[in-house]
């Protein structure tokens, strides 16, 4: 159904969005047919790491709060899940052959601890895998927004709170696995049937769909009109009356719950996880996905994490110091193509314009006439000031 407002025909249905969309996803759902499964496994993880930027978009190209703390909200998610397939690790498989985990052995814990007993149960773990990383982000955040921190205070006090969980995951071995992390985890399975990796790869490809729909129609409500005047202007928005802590607390909540979630499929699909993704180069590598991406364009993102993912696969291949080739592709982009690769894509093609209503033929004509003859009304009405100075 569609209507006319102002000039403009608007549609509640954006149809080439449908098709463009409708035609990636078959691409992505025929592409595991054609590739072994390495390609496979590479694949479904830049995927993750693809929803990871964007959640991170959400917060830093809409909002404007650039966050070095998105690894942490990813790696908690991930913990979650790998207490809980270590948990359900069958005992002919465990090092030890009990239901304790090895790394709780090696450091002299007898009882399982009462706060991660709980986590072999699928759905308390499932929860776990969202509420504890938005749980975490609600309280920091209230404590940073509330404070009305703002600019590259709050980007410091995220290195901060990344470096120092780090360090903390790291110290508390008998619970987390201190550096090496929770390895050899059991595989996901469903009703007692384990998912292959093709199967994986469809559940990554469908959480994928959903984060990019669900931040798309959040960033095209009003919330979203909102979260970009936050970006553009705080204080005017905060005189206008809105709360602009509130709308920046929940921003950044359910941004840590995708991220979260993210984590919790990276975990049967690595079959670990370690605190190398709470540290501050990883979440420094999610800014680079985003700024190289494009802020505020949602694919940009996306299609950057799978492209630097291959590049750095490639490059791999050839030499160790495959950073210094994502380090000289930022620069190139941050020197010549400031807005990010999306920038390159033609406008009307971006995924901002292809729900935007259409002009009704005759409107655009008229408004550059309007346009036209107020210019040359300001004109005149100056011409004379001007002779008499």
């Amino acid at each position: 159904m569609s209507n006319v407002v102002l000039g403009y025909k608007q549609s509640s249905f954006p149809a080439k969005l449908a098709i463009i969309s409708g035609i990636s996803l078959l691409v992505f759902a025929v592409i595991p047919f054609f590739i072994g499964s390495f390609q496979l496994s590479l694949l479904s993880k830049l995927l993750l790491f693809g929803s990871l930027a964007v959640s991170l978009d959400l917060v830093w190209g809409f909002t404007g709060i650039l966050s070095f703390a998105h690894g942490v909200f990813f790696t908690l998610g991930g913990y979650a899940a790998a207490y809980y397939l270590k948990l359900n690790l069958s005992a002919a498989n465990n090092t030890y052959g009990g239901e304790l985990p090895d790394f709780m052995v090696w450091n002299g814990l007898e009882v399982l601890p009462w706060f991660i007993a709980p986590l072999r149960y699928f759905p308390i773990a499932f929860l776990a895998m969202i509420g504890v990383p938005a749980l975490f982000a609600y309280i920091t955040g209230s404590f940073i927004f509330r404070s009305k921190v703002s600019g590259v205070y709050i980007t410091i006090i995220t290195l901060a709170i990344s470096s120092a969980l780090t360090t903390f995951f790291i110290s508390q071995q008998a619970y987390t696995g201190g550096t090496n992390g929770i390895t050899d985890v059991s595989r996901l399975s469903f009703f007692g049937t384990e998912i292959p990796p093709i199967g994986l790869y469809f559940l990554i490809l469908a959480y994928t769909t959903f984060v990019m729909a669900l931040s798309w129609w959040l960033t095209q409500s009003n919330f979203g009109l909102i979260l970009r005047s936050i970006n553009e202007n705080e204080n005017r928005i905060a005189f206008l009356g809105y709360d602009v802590a509130q709308y920046k607390i929940f921003i950044w909540t359910l941004s840590a719950a995708l991220a979260g979630m993210a984590g919790g499929l990276f975990v049967p699909l690595n079959r670990f996880i370690s605190p190398v993704y709470l540290a501050v180069a990883f979440g420094t590598q999610v800014v680079i996905w985003v700024a190289i991406g494009g802020r505020g364009t949602l694919v940009g993102p996306l299609a950057a994490a799978i492209l630097l993912g291959q590049i750095q696969n490639s490059a791999e291949r050839v030499t160790q110091d495959w950073q210094l080739v994502v380090g000289v592709l930022l620069l190139i982009v941050v020197l010549f193509i400031p807005n990010g690769l999306m920038s390159l894509v033609p406008k009307q093609l971006r995924l901002a314009n292809l729900s935007k209503p259409k002009p009704l033929p005759g409107t655009v004509k008229a408004a550059e006439t309007t346009t036209t003859e107020k210019a040359q009304t300001e004109v005149a009405q100056t011409e004379p000031a001007r002779r008499s100075s």
